[in-house]
């Protein structure tokens, strides 16, 4: 008994502090390779601890390497974004200025009634009021509505305002996301002739983003 009470008590220590340095995060905000390493870390930290003949390091060493490769992990993916697409995926564009993209629902798996389910769940009724919709990374729905159906908004007041839709990214720490270059309109060309005007390289730039308004907006990286 006091076996099993010192184990429990010295792997659930270890988890807390594997999952502390593994980050904040919500159950809903994980990505796939944390899920999975959450999952894995559940099994090999329950097995030891009602299976007593099994020598306690079986449950240290997996979970001490599980939690090495997801922070080395976690940290060359922050260093090369393309990697990040190919094992987290990109976010997706469900609803772009109001149209319903039924080829990339399609290719999500996603059928318009989880999507109508999902925008009622943010309170909105009618897809007609829903200018994007966003599928995240960790299977999120990011929705923005239309200006002119929001609340207290000057369409109540009968002022006509322009749609700004969301911003995209067109530089992401010093790299050009192409996909979200075609999505707003732009080129490498547009884009190295605004950085130039600026008097700046994409390499001086942590983010640049443009609506569709065309208004941009430009972090440049510390030092810079």
């Amino acid at each position: 008994m006091i076996t099993v009470f010192s184990r429990t008590i010295l792997i659930y220590l270890i988890l807390m502090i594997s999952m502390r340095l593994m980050g904040k995060r919500q159950v809903g905000e994980l990505q796939l390779s944390e899920l999975i390493v959450t999952i894995m870390l559940s099994d090999f930290a329950a097995t030891p601890i009602y299976e007593t003949d099994i020598p306690f390091a079986y449950a240290v060493i997996p979970i001490l390497l599980l939690l090495s490769v997801e922070v080395i992990l976690s940290y060359i993916i922050l260093h090369i974004p393309r990697l990040k697409i190919l094992l987290g995926g990109r976010p997706s564009l469900i609803i772009s200025k109001g149209k319903i993209d039924q080829k990339e629902l399609k290719r999500q798996r996603m059928c318009l009634s989880e999507l109508i389910s999902s925008l009622r769940q943010q309170g909105i009724s009618d897809i007609s009021d829903v200018e994007y919709a966003i599928l995240e990374e960790n299977g999120k729905l990011s929705v923005f509505e239309k200006a002119s159906t929001k609340p207290a908004s000057s369409n109540d007041a009968g002022i006509a305002v322009k749609e700004k839709g969301i911003s995209h990214s067109l530089i992401i720490d010093k790299v050009i996301v192409k996909r979200n270059l075609v999505t707003a309109g732009w080129n490498e060309k547009r884009l190295n002739s605004a950085l130039t005007k600026l008097g700046k390289t994409k390499d001086d730039v942590l983010l640049f983003a443009v609506n569709d308004c065309g208004e941009t907006t430009v972090i440049y990286k510390e030092g810079k």
